[in-house]
C-alpha cells in the first residue's frame, strides 16, 4: 500500500537527503592542497623557469589537479635569499629552494662539499651531497625540515676584470667577490680581499669599481657579466650548494596521495636532473668568454698541484674551526673525498 508523506515531511527528507550528498562531497574537496613554493632568483632566471615552474606543473598533473603549487621568486617579499630556510621554518611558505651560503651558520655540515678541489662537476657532485644525506651524515642539521633535493653548481672559477690570475700569488690584493665564508678564507689565506656579496649586490660593486672581481661559477645569473668580467681563471676551484626543503608539519599533515606526489617528484631524480641544468646554464656566460678581448685561463697539472699545496692550510684550518660546532666535520670530509673519486 501507498505511503504518503506531508509536504513538510516531504521536504525535510529531501533536505536531509541534499546535506548528505554535500557531507559526502567535503572530504573529495578537503583534500585538495596548495603549496606555497619560494626561490630567491627573478622571475626570467633560470631557477624560475627550468626548476620551480616545472615542478609546480609536474606536482599538479600528477595529483590530478587535487596539489596546486604557488610560486614565490625575488620580485615577491618571499624572494629574499637569506630567509629561504627560515621561512619554511616559520610556515611562510612549504617549500623553499635556497642557497646555503646565504643563509649564515646553518646547514655546517653541508658548507664541507664547498671547500676547495673537491667537485668536478655539478651532476657528480650534487650526486655525492644527496648520498652524504642518505648517508646519515647531515642528519641532524635537516632535521626540521623534509628535504627534497640538495644539489651543487658547477665548479667555481675566478673572474676579473683586468689581472689575469694565474697562481695563488696573483690573488695578493685582490678585491673578489666570495660566494661564503668558506671560498672567502681560502681567499683570505692567498692574500686577497675577500668580499661577501649576495647575488642582487653582486654586478653594482663591480660597476661601480669596488670589486676586482667575481668568484663564481659559469652558470651565473649575474647581468652583463662578461661585458665588466674578461678573465677567467678555471680550476675548478670550488661548489656552492643548494637546498630545497619542505615544512616538516606540512609534509606530514598531506594527505597520502598528495605525499606521494611530493616523494615520486623529489629525491634521487629531481637531484639527477637539478646536477646536469648547470651545464645548460653555463652555455651563455662559457660561449661569451670566446669573445675578443677574454682570455681563458686552465692552469696545468704542475700549476693546479701548486694550488692544491698552497690551500691545503686552508681546508685543515676550516674543518678544525668547524669541528668546534659541528663534530662530524673530519668524517664528513673523509666522506665527500670518496664520494668524489
Amino acid at each position: 500500500m501507498p505511503v504518503f508523506r506531508s509536504a513538510p515531511a516531504a521536504f525535510a527528507a529531501a533536505i536531509g537527503c541534499a546535506s548528505a550528498l554535500v557531507c559526502a562531497a567535503v572530504p573529495a574537496a578537503a583534500q585538495e592542497v596548495t603549496l606555497k613554493f619560494s626561490h630567491f632568483l627573478g622571475p626570467q632566471s633560470f631557477f624560475e623557469r627550468d626548476v620551480a615552474q616545472p615542478w609546480k606543473q609536474r606536482v599538479e598533473e600528477k595529483s590530478g589537479g587535487k596539489v596546486k603549487v604557488e610560486v614565490f621568486n625575488a620580485s615577491s617579499p618571499l624572494g629574499g635569499v637569506t630567509k629561504q630556510a627560515s621561512q619554511v621554518m616559520e610556515g611562510a611558505v612549504d617549500v623553499a629552494l635556497g642557497l646555503r651560503g646565504a643563509e649564515g651558520d646553518r646547514f655546517p655540515g653541508t658548507s664541507v662539499i664547498e671547500l676547495p678541489f673537491l667537485i668536478k662537476d655539478s651532476a657528480s657532485g650534487s650526486k655525492a651531497l644527496w648520498a652524504l644525506l642518505k648517508s646519515g651524515a647531515l642528519e641532524a642539521e635537516y632535521k626540521d625540515y623534509k628535504v627534497l633535493a640538495l644539489f651543487v653548481h658547477d665548479p667555481g672559477l675566478i673572474h676579473t676584470t683586468k689581472t689575469r690570475v694565474a697562481t695563488l700569488a696573483d690573488l695578493k690584493g685582490m678585491r673578489l667577490r666570495v660566494p661564503n665564508k668558506t671560498v672567502a678564507a681560502a681567499l683570505q689565506h692567498a692574500g686577497a680581499v675577500p668580499v661577501v656579496l649576495q647575488v642582487n649586490e653582486v654586478m653594482p660593486a663591480v660597476v661601480k669599481g669596488e670589486l676586482d672581481g667575481v668568484v663564481t661559477n659559469w652558470a651565473n645569473p649575474l647581468p652583463k657579466f662578461n661585458d665588466h668580467m674578461k678573465n677567467h681563471t678555471d680550476l675548478k676551484f670550488y661548489t656552492s650548494a643548494f637546498f630545497i626543503v619542505m615544512n616538516k608539519a606540512k609534509y606530514e599533515s598531506l594527505p597520502a596521495e598528495a605525499r606521494a606526489t611530493v616523494d615520486a617528484l623529489s629525491g634521487d631524480a629531481w637531484v639527477a636532473e637539478l646536477g646536469t641544468l648547470w651545464n645548460k646554464w653555463a652555455e651563455p656566460v662559457r660561449k661569451g668568454a670566446d669573445a675578443p678581448g677574454h682570455a681563458v685561463i686552465v692552469p696545468d697539472a704542475a700549476a693546479m698541484a701548486a694550488w692544491r699545496e698552497g690551500l691545503k692550510p686552508v681546508t685543515e684550518k676550516y674543518l678544525d674551526e668547524l669541528a668546534k660546532t659541528f663534530p662530524g666535520a673530519r668524517e664528513v670530509y673523509k666522506k665527500v673525498v670518496e664520494l668524489t673519486r
